[in-house]
């Protein structure tokens, strides 16, 4: 009986202690369980780090609160540094809070505009019938890691953004290659036919 007792209470401290870091602070079916896996991973490795918690609030509804009153009753659950991202989708808003030991751009990545914003670029411009919220979030929760990261003088290596910089880095390398060779070998056979005239 004590054994059973014992292993129940182990298994108890296990997994409170598995779920004290986790990046979700509340997710009322929004955010998908690949999503999360992913987000966790880099907010273990952020966390790890720099020692900054990146979290997020993902809700349907604020009910009576507003963002900032919901912002501060999870605020008040967190260790300091933190950066946490609320999003309420039926209210249709989304904002960003830290700790003021943490430097953050939340209006860039909150901006509207393709080049600058990493969330809501993606929350607009997704077709009809599609999850327009994980992607988005999940770009958005990369965007602010990296940015943490570089802050404190960090690079993740489990973050999107590096990956996603790394492919376009390829391409431009691809796209820029294929403009100088085809303008080296114009030259080259231009001084071909003019040597063989």
């Amino acid at each position: 009986m004590n054994k059973i007792f014992l292993g129940a209470l182990c298994t108890l401290f296990f997994k409170i202690g598995l779920f004290a870091n986790s990046v979700v602070l509340e997710n009322e079916g929004i955010l998908k369980e690949h999503t999360i896996e992913k987000m966790q991973i880099i907010g273990d490795e952020l966390h790890t780090k720099t020692g900054v918690y990146l979290g997020i609030c993902a809700v349907k509804n604020l009910g009576n609160l507003s963002l900032n009153e919901k912002a501060y009753e999870i605020s008040k659950e967190l260790k300091e540094p933190y950066v946490f991202l609320i999003i309420a989708t039926e209210n249709k808003k989304i904002n960003i809070y830290t700790s003021s030991d943490v430097a953050l751009n939340k209006d860039e990545i909150l901006s509207p505009f393709p080049n600058k914003g990493s969330i809501i670029p993606l929350l607009v411009s997704v077709k009809k019938g599609q999850d327009p919220f994980n992607p988005a979030l999940l770009n958005g929760y990369a965007d602010m890691a990296e940015k943490i990261a570089s802050s404190r003088g960090v690079e993740l290596e489990s973050n999107l953004a590096n990956t996603n910089k790394n492919i376009l880095n390829f391409i431009r390398i691809i796209f820029y290659g294929s403009i100088i060779l085809v303008i080296v070998s114009g030259i080259y056979y231009k001084r071909i036919r003019k040597n063989g005239e």
